[in-house]
């Protein structure tokens, strides 16, 4: 009945003003969020849910109905917009609160849907004065002119003066400094992903210089392990191919370290793109430069490639659909993807656009090879030149490896040889057995890992590079006429001087990072600005196109652009000219006049605090307690195996797999990173928002949900912390006074409030066991909000 009603209720007439609220707020949505999963487009419709037709609404998912016309409450589509059911969508963080109110009132009217009604007017055929043409993003990046202000003493810098301009103008004053203490321990966390350390807070207490603690933490290697994270994010990234499948990447970490070392060394941003786009077409100098571009380019292989398909041509063109994805979303804030089957309904993007650049990575080789003994070899596997010290190193573990892997065989043939004659179930058999067990995967694992030159996962032009055809409704096996590799026409010239024997990847490169193209510069800094003050200046960072935000300062935003690009794309020292800013010194205390004047706190009035990331959580538990190992790079696979793990299957990185206790302190980000969800082990990264890695996430969600709060309570990992940081504070002869002031500076970086060390004091002693006390002081610390918050 409950499906009769739906069909009723979307096939009956509503009134104009019900049809144009969902034209305006209800289709685009679906558009840009939903249908790359839930529609007759999408690789694999996820649940059997379809989204993209009046019929497929109604038919709901492979569980029933999913809305119910004129009930929202009851409506599971409802419910997983709410992230209140049990399935939770997007999976990429929940919609805001202004969307979620319009599927409400659409749901409350009865999800009219006019399939009768004409589509919107593809924008590729508005005319030249129609907002397609006319958007903020497509215009040339100019330099404005630094506003006047009524406080000429306030601002330290062109960023204070125009952020101060908007406050004026709202009749809003900035907040206060924050306390020096605070700042420091802001900027370290966003710098590095670390807290300062009780060396750092002593130099920086006695010498106040902010220039001097930047320039140091810009300096430091922990500065490139945090800012890669955020470039992971949009990337795929993991250790691992397919996306249902626990399938390694072996030399995914490859990648990873170079993401690492590049920023690290600052490398100009223009070059950093061109280099994972096109490193294996750029000219280099020495092998260690032949290598570091050959590795770059690992950002369009390590993707979430769908490889149970079994119509190759049709894997092949997902493949590119995904890159073109990363491409438009990461570099150029655009979603390109929504132009696969048709013109792209509100940017002006055609059909034309999007087969032109996807000719350029059809005419790229990602996949080949094939499975074999959990090896996955699917994609492509690149010999990198090697140094003479790896020589050396290489044949020296060759040897190692075969003494190794003989005398594991041996034991094995010794043990199989001892088990022969024994009855099944003799408690020697049985004891044996178990050995025999251990043995073969001992030997499974020297063969998964053999001594092998360096190699990287990295792409390559085919073999004839050639032009892609229109592919009809998204299917590569109905082809329409050819389109020309060429870039997109919405941002400049786009015709690329493509030759036939090259795929036009470096010719794309260069479009992408022409210093007049007027996207790639304001997405970049957008981005670094989202990271530093928890939303960019265009709050979807993903999306320049018309269905984004608007800049809440336009003006500050082609200022850092332009001024990004002057400085050579340095992302340090933007960064550098940000983090010194008196707006991001604010204290982040709410005021009363901004509360109720910008509650979003889109002017910045002050800065907003905001909750750690799990990794960053995990790494500053490990620092406070002195357990953090430093050791950097290598491998983030395999992990310790238990001995009922069959390393045979493809399913290799399987739930009951470990990490490797000696790495398993390293920081988060050199831990395996895995498609299905973390191993048990880093459910700290599962609870606390990790992205999904099959999607790109420019901005992760932050909830806040009970499981959270049990694990800091209960989780082995904290514990294990807490043990380690009370072991720490009893080391030494000292007071407890002295002892528990140097507690709260290891853990919050600031000195003890008035009356705080008495406090503190009187819980310890309302325990008898002295170790047990200081334990549970040290676990109520690091649970806090004040250490799970940068504020």
């Amino acid at each position: 009945m409950a499906r009769f009603a739906l069909l009723l209720l979307l096939a009956g007439a509503s009134p104009a003003a019900d049809l144009a609220f969902f034209e305006k707020k209800i289709r685009p949505v679906l558009a840009e969020r939903c249908w790359s999963c839930h529609s007759n487009t999408a690789k694999l419709a996820f649940a059997g849910l379809k989204l993209d037709s009046k019929a497929n609404l109604a038919k709901g998912s492979d569980a029933g109905p999913v809305l119910l016309p004129g009930d929202p409450a009851s409506s599971r589509l409802y419910q997983a917009l709410l992230y209140t059911g049990p399935s939770k969508m997007p999976p990429t963080g929940k919609l805001p609160d202004a969307i979620l109110a319009d599927f409400r009132q659409w749901i409350a009217a009865g999800a009219p849907w006019p399939d009768d009604a004409p589509a919107p007017q593809p924008v590729s055929q508005a005319n030249s004065a129609s907002p397609a043409k006319s958007h903020w993003a497509w215009q040339p990046v100019t330099n404005p002119t630094v506003p006047p202000v009524r406080r000429p003493d306030w601002p330290r810098n062109d960023i204070d003066r125009f952020l101060l301009a908007a406050l004026e103008a709202k009749q809003l004053a900035p907040s206060p400094d924050a306390a020096p203490a605070a700042w420091l321990r802001r900027v370290t966390l966003d710098l590095t992903g670390l807290p300062p350390t009780l060396a750092e807070q002593d130099d920086f207490a006695r010498h106040p210089s902010p220039d001097q603690v930047v320039d140091r933490l810009l300096a430091s290697k922990a500065f490139g392990e945090r800012w890669a994270r955020h470039w992971l994010d949009q990337t795929y990234y993991a250790d691992n191919i397919e996306i249902g499948r626990r399938v390694p990447a072996r030399h995914a970490w490859r990648y990873r370290d170079y993401v690492i070392d590049a920023l690290e060394r600052d490398v100009p941003y223009n070059r950093f793109l061109t280099e994972q786009l096109a490193g294996d077409q750029l000219e280099w100098t020495s092998p260690l430069e032949r290598r570091n571009n050959l590795i770059a380019t690992g950002l369009l292989v390590l993707g979430p490639w769908p490889l149970v398909n079994a119509d190759k041509e049709q894997l092949r063109m997902d493949v590119v659909d995904l890159q073109l994805d990363l491409v438009g979303r990461t570099m150029l804030g655009l979603t390109l993807g929504c132009a696969r089957c048709h013109d792209h309904k509100f940017d002006p993007i055609t059909l034309d656009d999007y087969y032109g650049m996807a000719g350029i990575f059809a005419s790229t080789r990602t996949l080949s090879g094939r499975l074999d003994l959990g090896v996955f070899s699917n994609v492509n596997a690149v010999t990198l030149p090697e140094l003479p010290e790896e020589l050396t190193a290489r044949a020296a573990e060759t040897r190692d490896y075969w003494a190794n892997l003989n005398a594991a065989r041996e034991k094995l043939a010794r043990l199989r040889a001892e088990r022969k004659p024994l009855e099944k179930d003799t408690p020697e058999a049985k004891r044996l057995d178990k050995e025999i067990q251990e043995a073969t995967q001992t030997v499974k694992l020297y063969q998964y890992l053999p001594v092998v030159p360096p190699t990287a996962h990295a792409v390559q032009d085919a073999e004839t590079p050639a032009d892609c055809q229109v592919n009809i409704r998204g299917n590569a096996h109905q082809l329409g006429k050819p389109a020309p590799r060429s870039a997109i026409a919405l941002a400049g010239a786009h015709k690329l001087d493509i030759a036939d024997f090259t795929s036009g990847r470096l010719q794309l490169a260069a479009w992408i990072t022409r210093q007049d193209n007027p996207l790639t510069a304001r997405v970049a800094v957008n981005r670094l600005w989202h990271h530093l003050f928890g939303a960019g200046l265009v709050a979807s960072i993903d999306n320049f196109g018309l269905r984004g935000a608007q800049p809440s300062h336009p003006e500050l935003l082609d200022h850092l652009a332009a001024s990004f690009v002057a400085d050579g794309w340095s992302i340090k020292k933007l960064i550098r000219k940000i983090v010194l800013s008196r707006t991001y010194a604010q204290a982040s205390a709410p005021q009363p006049a901004g509360l109720e004047t910008d509650p979003e706190n889109r002017l910045l009035w002050r800065m907003s605090p905001r909750r750690l990331e799990g990794e960053t959580i995990r790494d500053a538990m490990l620092a406070v307690s002195g357990q953090l190992d430093p050791a950097a790079g290598g491998p983030a696979l395999p992990f310790w195996v238990p001995g009922n793990m069959n390393l045979g299957s493809p399913e290799f990185l399987s739930d009951n797999a470990k990490l490797d206790p000696a790495t398993s302190r390293r920081r988060s980000i050199y831990q395996p990173t895995v498609r299905k969800g973390q191993v048990e082990e880093m459910d700290i990264l599962n609870l606390f928002d990790f992205p999904d890695t099959n999607q790109i996430t420019g901005a992760r969600s932050s909830t806040t949900v009970p499981t959270q709060a049990l694990y800091l309570l209960n989780a082995p990992f904290v514990k294990e912390q807490a043990a380690a940081l009370a072991k720490l504070t009893l080391a030494g002869d000292r007071s407890d006074s002295d002892r528990v002031r140097e507690l709260l500076r290891r853990v919050y970086a600031r000195p003890p409030d008035p009356g705080e060390v008495d406090r503190l004091l009187s819980f310890t002693a309302s325990l008898p066991a002295r170790p047990e006390a200081w334990e549970r002081l040290c676990h109520t610390l690091l649970i806090a909000n004040e250490f799970l918050y940068r504020r």
